[in-house]
């Protein structure tokens, strides 16, 4: 690389990572990252499905829960990392989207 090239492809790197910090913050509201020790787990027959009380985000008794497109592979996914993120002690990171007043998870992920 030239001398001369090194600022205009800094900068287009530059560029390139602000505009993914952007749309990754765009992407939810807000986010959660904890051990999920006194999250309580409940499960409804109706279409509401899996939530998580007391998690800590913005929604009344810190409820997140997930939206009606949520697949039952998604609220299984969810349920399985939860608990084994309280056996094990580890962190969970939940993004989610404050909708009419309920917070519907986006996405999850279990902190190694």
């Amino acid at each position: 690389m030239k001398g001369a090239d090194m600022p205009q492809k800094l900068l287009s790197v530059v560029a390139v990572a602000s505009a993914v910090m952007v749309s990754t913050s765009a992407w939810a509201d807000s986010d959660i990252f904890a051990v999920p020790t006194n999250w309580r787990l409940q499960n409804y027959v109706s279409s509401q499905g899996v939530v998580a009380w007391f998690t800590g985000s913005n929604c009344t008794n810190g409820l997140v829960s997930f939206d009606s497109s949520a697949s039952a592979d998604d609220k299984n996914r969810f349920y399985s990392t939860v608990l084994t993120a309280k056996i094990s002690g580890k962190a969970v990171g939940i993004f989610y989207e404050t909708t009419s007043g309920a917070c519907h998870i986006t996405s999850f992920y279990l902190q190694q």
